[in-house]
């Protein structure tokens, strides 16, 4: 008689671990580590790409005659849209009008080097505006004006090694000064 109680015993539990399962939400960095096949969907990862670009928010660009949405490496800069609320906020409108500003001032003629694509499947790329020899590239631009801080600076760029670097002591200068957004990041008025 023990044994089929124990199995009846076992069994619920099984089904309330099941049930309680179900109440969880979603983990969202499940499955994070495995992104998405871009490759089979977008086609290969572009060497380069040139064109014309539109801020979409202060780190992703779109560009004209390219399906994928551009998103700049080595960079975080605030949300666009409060995520509770669906409003614009104030430091994502700011970022999203620093990198407009900047893409403006060159025609928006941006030059990019791909280096992979992220897990939405945009080309995650380093991009510049403006002609040789000094070109400026858009990532450590708004980094520099305190408008992004460096994201992901541990992935090394094949033809800029040193681009991590550079990003993350623009951003310590950006910090120190207060440049940008970094005050309301800091929680000062």
């Amino acid at each position: 008689m023990k044994a089929p109680l124990i199995a009846l015993f076992l069994l619920a539990a099984a089904a309330g671990a099941a049930n309680a399962q179900q109440r969880r939400p979603p983990d969202p960095d499940k499955g994070a580590d495995k992104p998405p096949d871009c490759g089979a969907t977008m086609g290969a990862l572009p060497k380069e790409w040139a064109g014309e670009a539109f801020a979409i928010d202060g780190m992703t660009l779109g560009g004209v005659g390219l399906k994928p949405q551009l998103r700049l490496w080595g960079l975080q800069a605030g949300e666009l849209r409060d995520r509770q609320s669906s409003q614009e906020t104030v430091p994502g409108m700011r970022a999203r009008a620093a990198l407009e500003d900047i893409l403006d001032k060159a025609e928006h003629k941006v030059k990019c080097r791909p280096a992979r694509w992220d897990r939405d499947c945009r080309l995650v790329a380093q991009c510049t505006v403006g002609a040789s020899p000094t070109p400026i590239d858009l990532g450590g631009y708004m980094i520099a004006s305190g408008m992004a801080w460096g994201f992901h600076l541990e992935e090394i760029l094949p033809w800029e090694p040193r681009a991590s670097q550079r990003y993350a002591g623009a951003e310590a200068e950006a910090r120190k000064a207060k440049r940008g957004l970094w005050p309301t990041w800091l929680g000062e008025k």
